[in-house]
């Protein structure tokens, strides 16, 4: 397809070369004034200077169009199109505009009816021919009205060329006197099909063209030699005989001619529809490939024209934006942007577009979904499109921010554990000495009182350190899952806080039936329990006559929700957004911890697949731990 291209694109720019020696060869001449030379070959300057100097410009101005040029091509052929309207219109009403000479005036008189005037057919076709060039520059492609303008052009100029061949006068000449130049006709038809073969999809209808244009000249040329063979039929007998044999010869030449056509039509269709199949072939099956590779691309591909509206979409694009490709053709791709930059204009839209990069893209049901988008510019005969190729970044935005909040925390941790082991055991040291002095002298009832402080301090260390561990031990380690008894766990879980001085207060409730099972890790979930717990009894509320804690399990489709009540103290609204944070203790008048149980309840549920959420009680507390159990039964 490239290669059909860039013939097409070569066949365009010989013609515009062509036109342009041609016209700047003759306008030399002119200039030169060879007065032997016209003397010798008069039919040479067939071309006028005038004529010279509009095949440069439109010359320059179809090279220009084929370039891209939209203003300068104009600006080149209007001049051309109103000479050749002036020229005809001087035929057509017997005027004489001073045109003829306007810029050279001949060195030689040739015989025609007006010295510089051009032909009637010749002025036809500059008309048509710049009318052409003017389309393409201003379309950028091809349509039918250039297309009519460049045929009946060459139809016009192959006549001409083959009444020079065949000695059929009425071909060239129009009117007596004044007939299109050998030069001029080969320029038209360089320039004619220079626009018919340099457009898109031109390979295609090659072969119509060449076969239309050779069988309409043959007609015209026939249609002519009929007309010449009636009027020299009624002219007078004595011109009948030396008329006839002239006619007698045209018409053998047209018969040779035709069959030369005939013949060369056969070989060229042959030769071009045998191409056109294997270029057919190649171009489908790389069609296929290019749509099976698009089809089945992760990252999704849309193609945009000039004006925002969306030509194509493959499969992809409708996990990502939830719309089927189908609805996506044809309606603007505003429709995929934030509701704020919808009202941005068109240039403001291509801009972004081709920014790239990530941004933020509308779904079918309003939601925004992060991309990533990279974005070509395409130039075409037809015209330009964007080709955008979209990903969806949701996972990738979800694990930076993952890491992101790992980092901080690592920072935090890292911070507050120097902090929190070092704290206690500098105030050891300091109580360690105090205690040396009491002891040295006797003090006895003080010492007790500064052991114990010790002894606190070396129960929150240790309490510090075994958070880590627990904490440390729930990231590395692997288990495989097991059948867990969750009656069991909270029993044992209870039990093991039975030496809290509190715990003998608190009511424990376990309500989970004792024959319900789950299919998880045991370890990770036996800190989920223990922290839950934990934190319950700790912040009992100590003017509570019946402090408890009730422990229900909820079976969902897929999961199960462990779920832990108490009439404590509650957590006040304004501290709720530090909950399940690092080292937050938010009753800290309460209780001593490291601040670690919730963050550790969150991260162990999180990484069994799951969510720990709070809900407010009008008295106490309501956390709920909610995990998947797919294979778990009673």
């Amino acid at each position: 397809m490239q290669s059909e291209h860039r013939h097409s694109q070569l066949t365009g720019v010989l013609a515009g070369l062509w036109c342009v020696l041609v016209g700047v060869a003759m306008m030399a001449t002119w200039l030169a004034e060879p007065a032997s030379l016209a003397e010798r070959y008069p039919g040479f300057f067939g071309m006028k200077f005038n004529a010279a100097f509009a095949f440069l410009l439109i010359g320059i101005a179809f090279l220009l169009a084929l370039a891209r040029y939209h203003v300068l091509p104009i600006l080149l052929t209007v001049p051309v199109f109103v000479y050749g309207a002036l020229a005809l219109s001087q035929h057509l009403f017997g005027l004489d505009l001073g045109i003829d000479e306007l810029f050279h005036q001949p060195f030689v008189d040739i015989g025609t009816s007006v010295p510089g005037r051009i032909a009637p057919n010749t002025a036809l076709c500059f008309m048509l021919a710049s009318l052409a060039v003017m389309l393409r520059a201003l379309r950028g492609g091809t349509d039918l009205l250039q297309l009519a303008c460049a045929y009946i052009s060459v139809i016009i100029a192959a006549t001409s060329l083959v009444g020079y061949i065949i000695a059929l006068e009425g071909a060239h000449d129009w009117i007596a006197f004044t007939r299109m130049s050998l030069q001029s006709a080969t320029c038209f038809l360089a320039i004619g099909i220079g626009i018919l073969y340099s457009g898109p999809r031109s390979a295609g209808r090659g072969t119509a063209i060449a076969v239309s244009l050779a069988v309409t000249t043959y007609l015209v040329l026939l249609s002519l030699a009929y007309v010449k063979v009636q009027s020299q039929m009624l002219a007078p007998l004595p011109q009948q005989p030396e008329a006839l044999a002239t006619t007698a010869t045209t018409i053998l030449n047209l018969i040779l001619i035709s069959g030369a056509i005939y013949v060369g039509l056969l070989a060229y269709s042959y030769w071009n529809s045998k191409r056109y199949r294997q270029s057919t072939s190649v171009l489908g099956e790389s069609q296929r490939r290019l749509a099976a590779i698009i089809d089945h691309a992760i990252a999704g591909i849309l193609t945009i024209g000039e004006d925002g509206t969306i030509l194509s979409a493959n499969p992809a694009c409708q996990q990502i934006f939830g719309y089927p490709p189908a609805t996506l053709i044809g309606r603007s791709v505003k429709m995929l942007l934030p509701e704020g930059e919808r009202a941005a204009g068109g240039d403001v839209l291509r801009t972004k577009l081709l920014a790239g990069g990530e941004r933020e893209a509308r779904r079918k049901d309003g939601s925004t979904v992060p991309i990533d988008i990279s974005v070509a510019r395409v130039e075409l005969s037809e015209g330009t499109i964007y080709t955008a190729i979209i990903r969806d970044i949701s996972e990738r935005k979800h694990f930076e921010q993952q890491l992101l909040t790992a980092n901080a925390e690592l920072e935090e941790f890292a911070y507050r554990t120097s902090h929190d082991l070092r704290s206690p055991i500098a105030s050891s040291i300091g109580l360690l000495n105090i205690s040396r002095e009491l002891l040295e002298n006797g003090e006895y009832d003080a010492l007790g009182s500064t052991l114990g402080r010790m002894e606190r301090n070396f129960n929150r260390l240790d309490g510090l350190i075994q958070n880590i561990i627990v904490l440390t031990r729930d990231r590395l380690l692997d288990e495989e899952d097991q059948t867990i008894s969750v009656h069991d766990v909270v029993q044992s879980q209870a039990d093991t806080l039975a030496n809290l001085e509190t715990e003998n207060r608190v009511r424990i409730g376990n309500y989970v039936d004792p024959q319900l099972t789950i299919r998880n890790k045991p370890s990770k979930f036996e800190v989920i329990v223990g922290n839950l717990l934990s934190n319950a009894i700790k912040y009992h509320d100590p003017l509570e006559p019946e402090p408890r804690v009730d422990i229900y399990l909820e079976e969902r489709q897929g999961s199960v929700r462990l779920i832990v009540e108490d009439n404590g103290i509650g957590v006040p609204e304004e501290k709720r957004q530090f909950l399940f944070r690092m080292f937050k203790r938010l009753h800290p008048s309460r209780s001593f911890g490291s601040g670690l149980g919730l963050y550790i309840l969150k991260k162990s549920a999180e990484s069994l697949g799951g969510t720990a959420t709070y809900e407010p009680k009008e008295k106490g507390s309501r956390f709920i731990v909610e995990l998947p159990n797919e294979d778990g039964g009673t």
